[in-house]
């Protein structure tokens, strides 16, 4: 699983190297990720706009999310007191991040169609 993970993330990697977007980095000289998710940060863009990518993507048929919601923001933590205006780089983090689909029963295909479009609705903006 984690060579096929690996795969996915080498061939994401590349192919989205020439967007504005900045992807979190899965391996280096001494450090490997389990590659468990895909995350991507929009560069410059609102919320808004996040979400506008998110569901662009949706109506191709492909599935994107955003890890993490900030605590603050959870309705728990609200009825706590907790305000995300004080947590302003945990809003950042947030506000632009779209997380790719990153599972090891997707195809070759299925990888070039989901760096196709993100790609073409990123370019789109």
């Amino acid at each position: 699983m984690l060579e096929r993970r690996r795969q996915i993330i080498e061939t994401f990697d590349a192919a989205l190297k020439d967007l504005p977007v900045a992807v979190l980095k899965h391996y280096g000289e001494d450090f490997a990720g389990s590659g468990l998710l895909y995350l991507t940060r929009l560069f410059g863009r609102t919320d808004a706009e996040r979400r506008d990518v998110i569901v662009k993507m949706a109506e191709r048929g492909i599935a994107c999310n955003v890890h993490y919601k900030p605590l603050p923001m959870m309705t728990a933590y609200k009825a706590l007191g907790f305000d995300i205006k004080n947590f302003p780089n945990a809003y950042r983090l947030f506000e632009n991040e779209v997380t790719l689909p990153l599972h090891t029963r997707l195809s070759d295909e299925d990888v070039e169609y989901v760096v196709r479009c993100f790609g073409e609705v990123v370019k789109g903006m």
